[in-house]
Protein backbone atom coordinates (compact mmCIF):
# COMPACT_ATOMS: atom_id res chain seq x y z
CA UNK A 1 0.00 0.00 0.00
CA UNK A 2 1.22 3.03 -1.14
CA UNK A 3 2.45 6.06 1.75
CA UNK A 4 -0.44 8.89 1.39
CA UNK A 5 1.15 12.22 3.10
CA UNK A 6 -0.94 13.28 6.45
CA UNK A 7 -1.72 16.89 4.01
CA UNK A 8 -3.66 14.61 1.70
CA UNK A 9 -6.19 13.28 5.05
CA UNK A 10 -6.30 17.03 5.78
CA UNK A 11 -7.64 18.17 2.58
CA UNK A 12 -10.28 16.21 2.53
CA UNK A 13 -11.34 17.47 6.00
CA UNK A 14 -11.30 20.89 4.68
CA UNK A 15 -13.14 20.04 1.89
CA UNK A 16 -15.76 18.24 3.11
CA UNK A 17 -15.90 21.48 5.83
CA UNK A 18 -15.81 23.71 2.32
CA UNK A 19 -18.59 21.33 0.47
CA UNK A 20 -21.08 20.95 3.60
CA UNK A 21 -20.55 23.81 5.99
CA UNK A 22 -24.42 24.04 6.39
CA UNK A 23 -24.29 20.67 7.89
CA UNK A 24 -24.03 20.33 11.73
CA UNK A 25 -20.21 19.56 11.16
CA UNK A 26 -18.06 19.62 14.42
CA UNK A 27 -14.48 18.78 15.16
CA UNK A 28 -14.89 15.05 15.31
CA UNK A 29 -16.64 14.62 11.45
CA UNK A 30 -13.62 16.43 10.02
CA UNK A 31 -11.32 13.94 11.73
CA UNK A 32 -13.34 11.07 10.76
CA UNK A 33 -12.81 12.56 7.24
CA UNK A 34 -9.13 12.68 7.67
CA UNK A 35 -9.48 9.57 9.34
CA UNK A 36 -7.01 10.80 12.44
CA UNK A 37 -8.32 11.03 15.87
CA UNK A 38 -9.84 14.15 16.96
CA UNK A 39 -7.08 15.37 18.75
CA UNK A 40 -4.56 14.89 16.82
CA UNK A 41 -6.32 15.94 13.81
CA UNK A 42 -6.44 19.23 15.69
CA UNK A 43 -2.77 19.94 15.58
CA UNK A 44 -2.12 18.56 12.12
CA UNK A 45 -5.25 21.40 10.52
CA UNK A 46 -3.69 23.98 12.53
CA UNK A 47 -0.44 23.14 11.84
CA UNK A 48 -1.03 22.79 8.09
CA UNK A 49 -3.87 25.65 7.69
CA UNK A 50 -2.62 28.06 10.02
CA UNK A 51 -6.16 27.95 12.55
CA UNK A 52 -8.06 25.24 14.44
CA UNK A 53 -10.74 23.46 12.36
CA UNK A 54 -13.75 25.14 14.21
CA UNK A 55 -12.26 28.25 13.21
CA UNK A 56 -11.89 27.56 9.15
CA UNK A 57 -15.29 26.12 9.94
CA UNK A 58 -16.92 29.88 10.98
CA UNK A 59 -14.96 31.31 8.54
CA UNK A 60 -16.90 29.31 5.41
CA UNK A 61 -20.39 29.94 7.17
CA UNK A 62 -19.58 33.62 7.60
CA UNK A 63 -18.10 34.09 3.88
CA UNK A 64 -21.49 32.17 3.01
CA UNK A 65 -23.38 34.43 5.18
CA UNK A 66 -22.15 37.83 4.27
CA UNK A 67 -22.64 36.58 0.27
CA UNK A 68 -26.37 35.81 0.97
CA UNK A 69 -26.85 39.28 3.08
CA UNK A 70 -25.47 41.32 -0.06
CA UNK A 71 -27.63 38.70 -2.95
CA UNK A 72 -30.89 38.17 -0.83
CA UNK A 73 -33.77 39.58 0.54
CA UNK A 74 -33.39 36.82 3.18
CA UNK A 75 -34.08 37.74 6.93
CA UNK A 76 -30.75 37.46 9.13
CA UNK A 77 -32.30 35.03 10.80
CA UNK A 78 -32.79 32.54 7.61
CA UNK A 79 -29.51 33.31 6.80
CA UNK A 80 -27.90 32.25 10.38
CA UNK A 81 -29.94 29.06 10.03
CA UNK A 82 -29.11 28.43 6.38
CA UNK A 83 -25.25 28.28 6.70
CA UNK A 84 -25.21 25.69 9.78
CA UNK A 85 -25.35 28.07 12.73
CA UNK A 86 -28.32 27.91 15.70
CA UNK A 87 -27.77 31.00 17.60
CA UNK A 88 -28.55 34.50 16.23
CA UNK A 89 -27.06 36.35 18.69
CA UNK A 90 -23.75 34.39 18.69
CA UNK A 91 -24.03 34.44 14.54
CA UNK A 92 -24.35 38.66 15.03
CA UNK A 93 -20.92 38.39 17.04
CA UNK A 94 -18.96 36.29 15.29
CA UNK A 95 -20.49 38.47 11.52
CA UNK A 96 -19.45 41.83 13.51
CA UNK A 97 -16.33 40.70 14.68
CA UNK A 98 -15.11 39.04 11.46
CA UNK A 99 -16.52 41.54 9.38
CA UNK A 100 -16.17 44.88 11.18
CA UNK A 101 -20.59 45.55 11.05
CA UNK A 102 -23.44 43.84 11.99
CA UNK A 103 -25.40 41.68 10.04
CA UNK A 104 -28.16 44.59 9.14
CA UNK A 105 -25.22 47.27 9.06
CA UNK A 106 -23.33 44.81 6.27
CA UNK A 107 -26.40 44.39 4.08
CA UNK A 108 -27.33 48.30 4.26
CA UNK A 109 -23.90 48.93 2.68
CA UNK A 110 -25.25 47.43 -0.34
CA UNK A 111 -27.31 47.87 -2.87
CA UNK A 112 -30.49 46.26 -2.33
CA UNK A 113 -31.08 42.03 -3.50
CA UNK A 114 -33.86 43.26 -5.64
CA UNK A 115 -31.36 45.76 -7.85
CA UNK A 116 -29.41 42.59 -8.81
CA UNK A 117 -32.41 40.37 -9.73
CA UNK A 118 -31.20 38.33 -11.64
CA UNK A 119 -33.21 36.70 -15.40
CA UNK A 120 -34.30 32.78 -14.39
CA UNK A 121 -31.97 30.64 -16.42
CA UNK A 122 -35.08 28.74 -17.91
CA UNK A 123 -36.48 31.87 -19.25
CA UNK A 124 -32.94 32.69 -20.62
CA UNK A 125 -33.40 29.31 -22.44
CA UNK A 126 -36.34 30.07 -24.27
CA UNK A 127 -35.34 33.36 -25.61
CA UNK A 128 -32.26 32.18 -26.68
CA UNK A 129 -33.51 28.99 -28.95
CA UNK A 130 -33.14 29.50 -32.35
CA UNK A 131 -36.47 30.99 -33.92
CA UNK A 132 -36.42 29.22 -37.15
CA UNK A 133 -37.26 25.46 -37.86
CA UNK A 134 -35.03 22.92 -37.38
CA UNK A 135 -36.61 19.88 -38.63
CA UNK A 136 -37.48 21.10 -41.92
CA UNK A 137 -41.06 21.42 -41.53
CA UNK A 138 -42.53 24.11 -44.44
CA UNK A 139 -42.95 27.84 -43.08
CA UNK A 140 -45.65 28.49 -44.45
CA UNK A 141 -44.74 28.23 -48.39
CA UNK A 142 -47.04 25.63 -50.29
CA UNK A 143 -45.65 23.44 -52.57
CA UNK A 144 -46.28 23.51 -56.29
Amino acid sequence: MAFVPPARHLLRARDLADARYFEPLGVEDLARAARLSKAHFSREFRAAFGEPPHAYLLTRRLERAAALLRTTDRSVADVCLSVGLRSVGSFTTSFTRTFGASPTAYRAAFPPASQMALVPSCIVRAYARPQRSTFGEDSGRTSG
